[in-house]
C-alpha cells in the first residue's frame, strides 16, 4: 500500500511507488509536449484511478474524507485530454500532420 514517504527515503525503481512515479514522469512529460497524448493521458488517468482506489477509498468512501481529492481530479482531467486530443500546438500535430483537435 502506498504510504507517505519521506523525501530522503529512496524507492526502489519496481517497487509500487517507483512505477507509479515512472508512469507520472513518462506520460507527463509526453502529454506536456503532445506527443502521443491519448495514449499517455489514458496510462496517467488508469493509474490516478488505481492510485485512488488502492490508497484513498479503504480510508473512507467520498474523496473529502479520505484525502483523494487530487488522484480524483488527476484521473478526470486526463481522461479530458483522451477525448479532446493534444491540440494546435502540440508535436503530434507537428510530426503526423493530425489535428487532433
Amino acid at each position: 500500500m502506498f504510504g507517505v514517504l519521506s523525501r530522503d527515503e529512496p524507492v526502489e525503481l519496481l517497487s509500487q511507488a517507483g512505477v507509479a512515479g515512472m508512469i507520472e514522469l513518462v506520460a507527463g512529460g509526453l502529454i506536456m509536449v503532445g506527443l502521443y497524448t491519448p495514449w499517455a493521458a489514458f496510462l496517467a488517468s488508469g493509474e490516478m484511478a488505481f492510485a485512488y482506489f488502492l490508497s484513498h477509498q479503504p480510508r473512507g468512501l467520498w474523496p473529502t474524507e479520505n484525502g483523494g481529492e487530487r488522484a480524483i481530479l488527476y484521473c478526470f482531467i486526463f481522461l479530458y485530454f483522451v477525448t479532446r486530443g493534444s491540440g494546435p500546438i502540440s508535436l503530434d500535430l507537428i510530426f503526423r500532420g493530425r489535428d487532433h483537435t
